[in-house]
């Protein structure tokens, strides 16, 4: 008798032995007449409906676990008379099941992303839809094989044992050449998924770039100009997510986007006090105007600036939480262009502000 059968069988006398000792505990209360009938069927009710329940969710629970241990000793019965034939089909499979398990993690984990990355929502949707497409195919070749083995395990225990282990030495060569084939399938199915990742790390990139350096080719600004119209408002919490990643690759990139932000928050600060001084001072209509013109720009560019900045770190904070590789040559471009085009547009935000800092001209007509 195995353990789980023990246990259970524990469970079954024990079970009994309660509902006995309720039944004559009944009978000894109805006999010494201490209740009226009516409180007897509702005592009898107290007593045998929650124990009912209870032994019925512990008897379902039992049964799930004898049959779990059965699948898993089956399991390991299978994989010894594998490894016995033919041991590398015994590790394909096993590689096989933890790709899959892997797989299903990944698929589970992108559907979240779709919520948290609208930006990048048509990229996240398509690598979930490739990754469940190869999943389907990487299954589909596990229970294709499968049966074919588990086939062969129920002969060998059945029938001729040494005419069995002898057809199937040869027949799993051939099913763990399925299992290599579809693996390789399945890296070119990835590869490919790769490749969008990679499409729109880059038109993330060049849009970024071209605040440092406008674009030569009048398809490439248009590009640009069509992405920067779709980029949505990021929200704060992923904002301070996508600022201490960035802030791994490189604290200065960090420091400078919040300074940038600071320039921001400044120049919408300065249009409101100027905007105030200019209710009071309508003699000053002109020059007010155009100071408060000038900060609106920087707020206005500052907060452009940002989007583009955010849109192209979270497109490799995305890439790389679906598996692109750090070291992909695409990753290591991008990170090329944060360093030279965050400070540059840093530097080009205090350059602005220095000059609308320093824009008071004297008026020697006193005009």
């Amino acid at each position: 008798m195995t353990f789980a059968n023990f246990i259970f069988a524990i469970f079954i006398i024990f079970s009994i032995a309660i509902f006995i000792v309720l039944v004559l505990l009944m009978r000894q209360i109805k006999k010494q007449g201490r209740l009226p009938q009516d409180k007897m069927t509702t005592l009898a009710a107290i007593l045998f409906i929650p124990s009912l329940i209870i032994f019925a969710l512990l008897f379902k629970s039992l049964s799930n676990w004898r049959t779990d241990i059965r699948k898993e000793q089956e399991r390991v019965e299978i994989e010894s008379f594998i490894a016995d034939v033919y041991k590398p089909l015994a590790s394909s499979r096993q590689e096989l099941r933890k790709q899959l398990l892997e797989m299903q993690t990944l698929i589970n984990g992108v559907q979240s992303m779709e919520i948290a990355h609208p930006n990048h929502i048509d990229l996240i949707r398509m690598v979930r839809k490739q990754w469940s497409l190869g999943h389907e195919s990487l299954y589909k070749a596990y229970t294709e094989t499968d049966k074919e083995v588990r086939r062969a395990w129920i002969a060998h225990n059945t029938m001729d044992r040494q005419d069995v282990m002898v057809k199937f030495s040869k027949q799993a060569v051939q099913i763990e050449a399925q299992i290599k084939k579809a693996q390789a399938d399945y890296q070119t199915h990835l590869y490919g998924v790769q490749g969008e990742m990679v499409k729109m790390l880059d038109r993330s990139r060049k849009l970024l770039d071209a605040n440092r350096k406008r674009p030569k080719s009048e398809k490439q600004i248009a590009i640009n100009q069509s992405l920067r119209e779709k980029i949505k408002p990021i929200s704060s919490g992923m904002t301070t997510e996508l600022l201490r990643f960035i802030g791994t690759l490189e604290v200065r990139l960090e420091e400078d986007i919040k300074t940038i932000h600071e320039l921001k928050r400044i120049a919408g600060q300065q249009t409101a006090v100027i905007k105030d001084h200019l209710y009071k001072n309508r003699d000053l209509e002109q020059p007010l105007t155009k100071i408060i013109n000038d900060w609106k720009v920087l707020e206005d560019q500052s907060n452009e600036n940002l989007q583009e900045i955010y849109f192209a770190i979270e497109a490799e904070y995305v890439v790389r939480k679906l598996g692109l590789s750090p070291d992909s040559p695409a990753i290591k471009a991008m990170h090329q262009t944060f360093v030279k085009t965050i400070p540059a547009i840093k530097g080009e935000g205090l350059r602005q502000k220095k000059r609308i800092d320093q824009s008071y001209t004297i008026n020697l007509s006193g005009n």
